[in-house]
């Protein structure tokens, strides 16, 4: 990778950040060199000096890392604010998944975008009962389309994200959402995360409950 700025330079060569290999070797550390090893469990601090080699772990990190600034950028929150989104949910998800409510029953769903449609809900073929909903086949997508949204219904049980959820959003880049807590009044209380590769992150603040009515 190359640097426009000479700091950049000078940080990156005293002070490197090495991929540790998942399968090969990893290349020793240079003598007088102090190095970030970035590996499964997280950030490794690693020195070789004349007087001997150290290298911890360090699962909270002490002191800023000599790199700059980034911004978060969350365009997926606003994906769930769009009038085309919410559209549906009030037109098809909510919909079904009052009517397995109705049978004590989670339900599941997709929503999904395609190049020059836009977003649109998808029906799964589930099996559900009341505490549990499986996906019977899992649909191959058109081409140039992907999977925005998943919903998952707990019915009247209120929402959150199991161990079985966590699961299934090990893999892939999407916004998954739980309905549940259900009433005739209120309709459904929304939980959300965005989910990158098993990496989650919160869709709406925590302090912030989300109802989808009609």
């Amino acid at each position: 990778m190359e640097h426009n700025n000479i700091k950049d330079q000078l940080i990156q060569n005293h002070f490197p950040t090495v991929m540790v290999p998942r399968y090969g070797d990893l290349e020793p550390c240079p003598l007088h060199q102090t190095r970030l090893l970035m590996a499964r469990d997280g950030v490794h601090v690693e020195t070789n000096q004349p007087f001997g080699r150290f290298r911890g772990h360090h699962a909270d990190l002490c002191r800023d890392l000599p790199y700059g600034d980034v911004t978060a950028i969350n365009d997926f929150v606003r994906i769930m604010g769009s009038e085309e989104v919410n559209r549906i949910f009030n037109n098809d998800i909510r919909p079904a998944a009052k009517e397995y409510v109705e049978g004590n029953m989670e339900w599941a769903g997709w929503i999904i975008w395609s190049a020059g449609e836009g977003y649109r809900y998808l029906p799964l073929e589930i099996e559900a009962t009341f505490g549990s909903v499986v996906i019977k086949n899992r649909p191959t997508l058109p081409a140039g389309s992907c999977l925005v949204i998943d919903v998952h219904s707990h019915g009247r049980i209120n929402p959150f994200f199991s161990a079985t959820d966590d699961r299934d959003d090990a893999g892939g880049v999407k916004i998954s959402v739980v309905l549940g807590g259900y009433t005739e009044r209120d309709g459904f209380t929304v939980e959300g995360r965005i989910a990158v590769e098993g990496f989650f992150f919160p869709l709406f603040d925590p302090d912030i409950n989300m109802v989808v009515t009609l």
